[in-house]
């Protein structure tokens, strides 16, 4: 590979490297004014910065504005040929904090590339253009989190890092290093005694994550009965009407009903006789008012609140056996906006019985002899979809943090500076001693233009716990099922009664049973699942 080296610090062929330091403060070249170490330091996911000093010309006034908040390049050029050559840009950003030193009459300055307040610039759309594929749920993050805060809640879903690549741009970066490395280092780059190899402690590790996730919601019920009612027939008519009882009026049956909160879902009337009987004589105008009996389907509509308590367990299989379990958990909880459930009753019952023109917002399909229960429409960011994204959300997360956990182990070395070594590399280093591959984690770049020294110190995270080559099983993210809807039949029956003697009052009573509290008090359903987070053992060998 051509990148292993710069000509600027290694040389080139025969000749020696020689290299120049380009200092570039709010478009003024000041290079000649450099005293001392210029260090360039970046870590992934967090801000490059940049650290030099500078002497001014005597007798300049030191004024605050004309250093912070001022623009700063750094580059090396390669000046072998006494022109700068090869110039490559090591940082850009802004100046943040100059140090005055009045003995020695210089500003030392601290920079930053400014990566938190570029992002903290952007609206959700261009923090979300940054992160695709990073799942994102209001119910697991704070929904109003603008910026870097949406960026961290997003990227925490992500096993990537994100950063500014030395001019300043966003790149997101996959942890899992390129199956084809973008540098091989071996000895003849590697300055002598630079390697070192840094193993994560066993409680650094995460690979089992607990989830508990709560999802509180409504679903409307009915429960339809089967109501038959007869008090006289053609045996018992004349009997009936020689001693002066009353008849049940059609209306007195539909006013029974609803006043026990049933509602009528198909009546048909046992009519009076069209002939004369004994002392009773036919009329039609009012005996299509009353009736000797009827069947009826007669529904009742309340509802219940769920919760579905889901425990989803998210383990490194491979991990645990290795090292034991390590624990830690995650939580989320949602609940369904929705009407109050006796708000709801009250609507349903209204609407079906023609008080109230404004039907509810869902109703159950009754099923004669069964309680038939339905799921309500709930607002988008509390309904089913918005609980599996939650769900989802928490899933990736423990995935992540899994898979981070396990990223511990670093592999430092030390080069000649190479501009080319980046955050976004994957890096091959092959000793003999020891042979990794992963993906850049740090990197420092110190240059000496007093000197002539440059070099560059640079780790790279190895994720490695069941050794190289080592299969680890993966679950898709996906949430898992919940509950469903049921229907169960009625365990007792609905009742009727007329009291139609004379000397009685007459009164027509319709009685529903309870509801059996298993279907009107509060359903706790627990729910297990489990995943296996993905983990890929990066190349790690060490011969002693």
């Amino acid at each position: 590979m051509a990148n292993e080296t710069y000509s600027g610090t290694s040389g080139s062929g025969a000749a020696a490297g020689v290299w120049a330091a380009i200092v570039t403060i709010n478009g003024v070249d000041q290079s000649a004014r450099i005293v001392g170490e210029i260090r360039v330091d970046a870590e992934e996911g967090a801000a490059r910065i940049a650290e030099l000093t500078i002497r001014p010309l005597a007798g300049t006034a030191f004024a605050i504005a004309a250093w912070v908040g001022k623009s700063i390049t750094i580059d090396i050029a390669d000046v072998v040929s006494g022109s700068p050559a090869d110039i490559r840009r090591l940082f850009t950003g802004l100046i943040d904090t100059p140090t005055l030193d009045l003995e020695l009459r210089t500003i030392s300055l601290r920079c930053t590339d400014n990566l938190q307040g570029l992002i903290d610039a952007m609206d959700n759309a261009a923090v979300d253009a940054l992160t695709p594929g990073g799942y994102h749920s209001p119910a697991i993050f704070d929904p109003a989190a603008r910026g870097w805060v949406r960026l961290q809640d997003r990227l925490s879903t992500l096993p990537s890092a994100l950063d500014l690549d030395v001019s300043g741009s966003p790149r997101l970066t996959a942890w899992q290093p390129n199956v084809t490395p973008d540098m091989e280092l071996t000895d003849a780059h590697l300055l002598d005694g630079s390697v070192d190899v840094s193993l994560a402690s066993r409680n650094q590790l995460v690979n089992r994550v607990e989830v508990r996730f709560d999802y509180r919601f409504p679903r409307v019920k009915a429960e339809s009965y089967p109501l038959a009612y007869q008090y006289v027939d053609l045996t018992t008519f004349a009997q009936h009407a020689l001693d002066l009882n009353y008849w049940l009026q059609r209306d007195a049956v539909v006013a029974a009903i609803e006043r026990a909160g049933g509602t009528i879902e198909d009546i048909t009337y046992i009519a009076m006789p069209t002939y004369a009987i004994g002392t009773w004589t036919p009329n039609p105008e009012a005996d299509i008012k009353l009736c000797m009996g009827f069947d009826a389907e007669v529904s009742f509509d309340f509802g219940q609140t769920i919760e579905e308590q889901h425990s989803i367990t998210v383990q490194a299989p491979n991990s645990i056996s290795a090292v034991g379990t390590m624990r830690e958990s995650l939580q989320g909880a949602l609940e369904g906006v929705y009407p109050p459930i006796q708000t709801a009753e009250q609507a349903m019952t209204l609407w079906k019985n023609d008080i109230m023109g404004i039907p509810p917002l869902d109703t159950a399909t009754p099923v004669l002899g069964y309680t038939v229960a339905a799921d309500v429409s709930l607002t988008t960011d509390t309904d089913r979809a918005a609980a599996n994204a939650a769900m989802e959300t928490l899933i990736q997360i423990a995935k992540v943090r899994i898979h981070g956990s396990h990223r511990g182990n670093l592999v430092r070395g030390r080069v000649a500076l190479n501009p080319a070594i980046d955050l976004d590399q994957t890096i091959d280093i092959d000793t003999g001693v020891v042979h990794a591959a992963g993906k850049c984690f740090s990197v420092s770049h110190v240059l000496s233009p007093e000197t002539g020294e440059a070099t560059t110190d640079f780790s790279i995270a190895i994720c490695s716990v069941a050794g190289t080559g080592t299969s680890h099983p993966s679950t898709p993210t996906a949430a898992p099922a919940g509950s469903s809807p049921s229907s169960t039949p009625l365990a007792s029956s609905a009742t009727a009664d007329f009291n139609y003697l004379l000397a009685e009052d007459h009164v027509f009573t319709v009685t529903f049973p309870d509801v059996e509290a298993v279907e009107r008090d509060k359903a706790v359903i627990p729910l297990a699942s489990s995943y296996s987070a993905p983990l890929t053992e990066d190349p790690l060998t060490i011969t002693l």
